[in-house]
């Protein structure tokens, strides 16, 4: 079994790189790497102890047909950008086998569904266990009646922290064997696409579900979690990452669920306004570092006035809910399941930060590849 996983995901990875080929003569970067959460995960939780996976039908219905972990019908965020640099898509950093790491010099995807940039960020259920009011309010839990409810991890997945130390093995391990010298490794590196899209998680599963950070305000714990994305930024600059795209939180008040809870965005939107000038602030630190900001917060609310001018029937609606059939056209959809985007959704996005200017600043993509 684990021979035929290998051997399906090199194929995978070989059938990609022959139609990035066709698509483009040169790619337009050395590489793409990808960080990040359930936005840009292409399978990396697959190979977790977790409920946070999407390799099940429909998911990848418009994949091949191929659950591969990505959590929509078709490409993800990531995949799009990879075609538009003329790359083959990134595979799932443990979904290929150490042995066979080395031989990936094209990018690699860390990203891991319900994960984010906090170590505490990972997904949660609420669970009841009959204990007595005093060891409640003992451990400042919620009482109702005789029961304490609190909230529990549910599996494993890779936090920014795991993502960024498995990218330091590839870079002191694998990449070193695939390249003759460290001063090509160094090149590969300066000349490679590091994108992030990473801090939805953190709020859904952490700040709007667990007590711990209560105490910061919406303000406070947007810098609280730029802080420490800065500081992983940091470290993948200080490893010979150069160009960055950074995307955090947009409006997670807006779902099919709940459609549209303003209180809930206004408490996220502080990250979203303050990641420009951070990254201009590590831009100014780091010595020949180019950084984008997204931000689909502002985005999305071009798409709320006039949705069918972005190719969408519906926002309100999920095309998949369990139980239940897929909708008959995904492409209509602007939510594929509860909380993520369809392929057209992704499309969208990684189309209009490729090469418009509505969503990423200062520069698209195509703009800061071509800045040096």
């Amino acid at each position: 079994m684990a021979t035929f996983k290998v051997f399906w995901v090199v194929l995978l990875m070989s059938q990609q790189a022959f139609f990035a080929k066709a698509n483009r003569t040169k790619s337009l970067v050395e590489a793409l790497y990808v960080f990040g959460d359930s936005s840009v995960d292409a399978g990396n939780n697959n190979n977790l102890n977790t409920f946070a996976k999407a390799n099940i039908y429909p998911y990848g219905i418009d994949f091949n047909n191929k659950s591969t972990g990505r959590f929509t019908n078709g490409k993800n965020f990531a995949d799009v950008i990879a075609i538009n640099l003329g790359l083959p898509l990134p595979p799932p950093y443990l979904g290929v086998s150490e042995s066979e790491r080395y031989k990936v010099a094209t990018g690699i995807n860390y990203a891991s569904g319900a994960c984010g940039i906090l170590n505490d960020t990972r997904d949660v259920r609420r669970k009841k266990k009959m204990l007595s009011e005093h060891c409640c309010l003992t451990v400042k839990l919620i009482v109702s009646c005789s029961f304490c409810y609190y909230f529990v991890p549910k599996g494993d997945c890779l936090s920014l922290d795991k993502q960024v130390e498995y990218f330091n093995s590839t870079v002191t391990n694998d990449l070193q064997k695939h390249f003759q010298s460290k001063d090509e490794v160094q090149h590969h590196l300066s000349e490679s696409l590091y994108l992030l899209s990473i801090g939805s998680c953190d709020y859904a599963l952490n700040y709007f579900r667990r007590a711990t950070y209560q105490n910061k305000t919406p303000v406070e714990f947007a810098d609280y979690l730029l802080e420490k994305l800065g500081s992983k930024l940091k470290e993948l600059y200080n490893m010979g990452a150069r160009k960055f795209v950074v995307a955090v939180a947009g409006q997670l008040g807006c779902s099919p669920s709940e459609f549209c809870d303003e209180i809930k965005n206004e408490k996220v939107k502080p990250l979203s306004d303050k990641l420009p000038r951070k990254l201009q602030e590590l831009q100014t630190q780091l010595s020949g570092s180019l950084f984008i900001s997204s931000n689909p917060f502002n985005f999305f609310n071009e798409i709320r006035k006039a949705p069918e001018k972005f190719g969408f029937k519906t926002l309100t609606k999920s095309c998949y809910v369990v139980g239940q059939p897929i909708c008959e056209n995904p492409k209509d959809y602007y939510y594929f399941d509860f909380a993520h985007g369809t392929e057209a959704n992704n499309e969208l996005f990684a189309n209009e930060c490729f090469s418009g200017s509505r969503l990423c600043s200062p520069t698209n993509i195509e703009q800061l590849i071509h800045a040096i």
